[in-house]
């Protein structure tokens, strides 16, 4: 990888919906692969399914940097169906329909959810202009997590080049911070120091195909605590480290979702 850019999601609550799910509507606990690439796009301002092709080629990772608790809201939806079109055009009332909503909250003590996103792409050019527009705070498209009613704030970190990461060999033990694509797990290393609290695997949307349609989801693993968890991949990891005016220096360990 040339260059990545780091930066962080927050926002005060948000809605990765379950692929699977239609009764009720269940969310992830970070936002997936597709999410990201619709972050990206909206920062860059391509319009509505003209960027999976282009995006599809980055690579991706994300962490999980607060706890997260759930809310369940039954919220209610206007029916949209084409005999109430003619009515909704007059403002009248139309027959709505009340669905189970599931929001992702951030824990006791924390005022926002926090995602690190952390964006590499073969065309430099893309990171570059995606990492200018965050320094310069000019979203193109306005951001949320998940739904518009969960608006979402984009913060740039830093701007990472080939040289100012480390490289940590496959096979090694390794402490992640970020999701992991369960492909590439080798298997879990528990000495007693790290032992995660809230270890999650779920399946979840990875990329687009032509129409909008939905790739084959891959299966991932993830610390809904925010807690990190110790492996050794099959893979490569990259660990980064920031630093700053009077702060400790914080390290992450990534392992990105492509296979």
């Amino acid at each position: 990888m040339d260059t990545v850019l780091v930066f962080d999601l927050t926002g005060p609550m948000a809605h990765f919906r379950k692929y699977y799910t239609n009764t009720s509507a269940l969310t992830y606990g970070f936002p997936p692969r597709t999410v990201l690439m619709g972050i990206v796009a909206a920062i860059l301002g391509y319009e509505r399914d003209t960027y999976y092709e282009v995006l599809d080629q980055g690579r991706f990772a994300v962490g999980v940097k607060v706890p997260t608790r759930r809310l369940v809201q039954t919220v209610n939806y206007v029916r949209t169906k084409k005999e109430d079109l003619l009515e909704l055009r007059r403002l009248a009332r139309v027959p709505g329909t009340q669905t189970p909503l599931e929001f992702l909250l951030p824990a006791s003590g924390y005022p926002t959810l926090r995602f690190r996103v952390f964006f590499a792409h073969p065309d430099r050019g893309i990171v570059v202009e995606t990492a200018r527009r965050l320094r310069e705070g000019r979203s193109y498209y306005p951001l949320y997590l998940g739904l518009t009613e969960c608006l979402a704030s984009a913060h740039y970190l830093r701007l990472v080049r080939q040289g100012e990461y480390e490289v940590v060999p496959s096979k090694e033990i390794v402490t992640l911070t970020t999701v992991l694509n369960a492909t590439l797990l080798q298997d879990f290393v528990l000495d007693g120091s790290s032992i995660p609290s809230r270890l999650v695997r779920e399946r979840v949307p990875h990329s687009f195909g032509p129409g909008r349609a939905l790739q084959p989801p891959a299966s991932v693993i993830y610390e809904a605590a925010a807690n990190p968890f110790t492996v050794r991949l099959r893979v490569e990891a990259y660990r980064f480290r920031f630093t700053g005016d009077g702060i400790a220096t914080e390290t992450d360990t990534v392992a990105f979702l492509e296979e």
